[in-house]
């Protein structure tokens, strides 16, 4: 563990054996002078000391201490996944669900509004859910079976698409709503839907990623063996293209005209953040990091890192160090998640720990964690959305709402 737990105590127990009685031949000590220490007797007491004291602290750590609880709004046991926040909690709060379904809930409440199916097969085995997009009413999600769109407001399906091959995608295809498109990647390329009708508006040539960032009106995508692309969300035209850059696991973000992308290597286990004009694509600064890198959480000009234990907060226009914090690792199987909104960067955990720290020092606001800390064996794709001083949090167990939400 990586936290320092108070409130703990341990009283040793008296030794209650009998004094090993002392050599006949050991001579006594000259009259007046200090007596010796017998050095096994020492010995024996000091380990017997140390086992009194830290096998009842080692027993006791875990049943008897006090569970942390962050400032929790609600908190429900319906399965999470990943999930999006359009508009603030004034609309719906879409979660993607590991059993297949897309729901809205309520983000006040947790209340669930409608729930619907996310594919017309059994294909409900996508790890974290299936990705999902909302805007301009619509609720976009990508499946097994193509792409689909809800009404926002009931559930009820408007169109599905299906995609011509599916096989060679990753879970972490992607999907945005963009005004009235909508774009996403299969087939080894990006493709641009009429959000009303479903059509085909444009497609790009292969080799793209299907992570896209749609920031005004363009989009940005990496591509499938390296390099960033920018198109024109309108007509598909590119825009400019930067091959300097090495294959992107996860989708770029733009912050204050900046582009910021995460490089991992997996011959090295390291990673680089790039980071480029997002306007011409020319590159600003780059950082390399010991260890590889999830998606990053950008705000108020910070970028944060998430490495292992290591929280570090970057100056987005520079890349220059501002403050390092140490987290702790989760328990389970999968990476631990970071988002940032509302002056304070958050950091989920795959055994259900949720961290707030102060976006501008790294300073410990808060901790939520469960009543017992438990190492799931299955894989666990931790998804938080923060929107000001609330952030909400989804996974295998449940979801919870923490912070503070504005008046409605």
């Amino acid at each position: 563990m990586h936290e320092v737990l108070s409130g703990v105590t341990s009283d040793a127990t008296p030794d209650t054996h009998p004094t090993e009685p002392e050599p006949e031949s050991e001579p006594a000590p000259p009259v007046g002078a200090r007596p010796g220490i017998h050095r096994r007797r020492l010995l024996l007491s000091t380990v017997g000391g140390l086992g009194a004291l830290a096998v009842p602290a080692g027993v006791r750590w875990w049943a008897d201490r006090v569970p942390v609880r962050g400032p929790r709004i609600w908190s429900t046991a319906a399965t999470g996944g990943r999930m999006v926040l359009p508009a603030g909690p004034s609309e719906s709060l879409y979660v993607s669900g590991y059993d297949g379904t897309v729901r809205a809930h309520d983000p006040r409440t947790g209340t669930v509004r409608w729930s619907r199916a996310a594919t017309t097969t059994a294909a409900a085995d996508s790890p974290g859910g299936w990705p999902l997009a909302a805007g301009n009413g619509t609720v976009c999600v990508n499946s097994a079976t193509g792409v689909r769109a809800l009404d926002a407001a009931s559930g009820q399906v408007r169109w599905e698409i299906p995609v011509p091959d599916w096989r060679d995608l990753a879970a972490e295809q992607g999907v945005v709503v963009a005004g009235d498109r909508v774009l996403t990647g299969y087939g080894n390329a990006l493709r641009c839907h009429d959000l009303a009708t479903g059509e085909v508006r444009w497609s790009t040539p292969a080799n793209v990623s299907p992570v896209p960032l749609v920031v005004g009106d363009t989009v940005y995508v990496p591509g499938r063996t390296g390099g960033l692309f920018a198109f024109d969300v309108l007509s598909g035209e590119r825009r400019w293209a930067q091959d300097a850059v090495g294959p992107v696991d996860f989708a770029p973000t733009v912050h204050r005209g900046t582009l910021h992308a995460v490089c991992n290597d997996p011959a090295t286990g390291g990673s680089t953040v790039h980071a480029l004009d997002a306007g011409t694509g020319r590159p600003l600064w780059r950082r390399a990091q010991r260890h590889s890198l999830g998606e990053l959480a950008v705000a108020d000009g910070t970028v944060c890192l998430l490495s292992g234990t290591d929280l570090t907060a970057l100056d987005a226009g520079t890349g220059d160090t501002r403050w390092t914090a140490t987290v702790p690792r989760g328990l389970g199987r999968g990476m631990s998640s970071a988002a940032a909104a509302g002056g304070a960067v958050y950091v989920g955990t795959n055994d259900d720990r949720l961290f707030a720290h102060d976006l501008a020092s790294g300073r410990l606001h808060w901790r939520d964690e469960p009543d017992h800390l438990s190492a799931d064996t299955e894989y666990a794709h931790i998804a938080l959305a923060a929107v000001g001083p609330a952030v909400f949090r989804s996974g295998r167990t449940g979801i919870r709402a923490l912070g503070t939400l504005p008046a409605a």
